[in-house]
């Protein structure tokens, strides 16, 4: 049985199914939003590049649906990539135990399409700054029930939104896990729509899942 069956009678895809896997999403962060990412990308056949240090924490299972309790304190490069192969084993997922800095930008290259989900505005700067208009870039900062995506298909520069960015932190605010999967679906299916080869339009999106809000904000 055609495992994509699905994928390919959906209008936007169809024959494109095909060409789609050969193309290389890279994640940096598979936290709450990165790790919801990861999991709909890996259902859809998309290889992928992983990027992040840091370790599972239980508290942060309340959003990381991929995660499991027995993953606490482990290391979140290696256990995402347990748990993607088993929701696929033939799909191509390549991990990297590191933090993204000035000096590892390089790990960007070679990309389809880069997602920023470290969540970090430092981080989300200094890559916006280093892929510039050479690679396709989603990103999103987010906390509470708010976030903001920013959507760039080489045409504008994250340093055009990021004074716009009104979103505080998850320490701060909490997070429900509507928020993740809203951004993450939004996100996804931009990611689909650029690799496909369809016109994507650049975008700057605020949404607020508690209070029914969302909207575009001109760039």
């Amino acid at each position: 049985m055609n495992k994509y069956k699905f994928q390919e009678l959906f209008s936007g895809i169809g024959k494109k199914s095909t060409e789609i896997k050969k193309k290389t999403v890279t994640i940096i962060g598979v936290g709450g939003l990165g790790s919801v990412v990861a999991e709909m990308l890996q259902r859809e056949g998309i290889n992928m590049r992983i990027i992040d240090k840091g370790r599972i924490e239980l508290p942060d299972l309340q959003r990381q649906t991929l995660y499991l309790e027995e993953d606490d304190n482990k290391f979140k490069a290696k256990q995402i990539k347990k748990r993607l192969e088993i929701v696929d084993s033939k799909n191509k997922v390549k991990t990297f135990h590191e933090e993204l800095m000035k000096d590892n930008l390089f790990l960007l290259d070679s990309s389809d399409l880069i997602i920023d989900c470290s969540n970090d505005l430092d981080i989300m700067k200094i890559v916006g700054e280093y892929v510039k208009k050479k690679t396709p870039l989603i990103n999103c900062k987010y906390a509470g029930s708010e976030g903001a995506i920013f959507i760039s298909n080489k045409k504008h520069l994250f340093k055009e939104v990021a004074d716009k960015i009104k979103v505080g932190d998850i320490a701060e605010k909490g997070i429900i896990n509507a928020t993740v999967h809203f951004a993450a679906g939004v996100i996804v299916s931009q990611t689909l729509k650029t690799l496909v080869g369809e016109k994507v339009t650049d975008n700057f999106i605020v949404f607020d899942v508690w209070k029914d809000q969302i909207r575009r904000v001109n760039i």
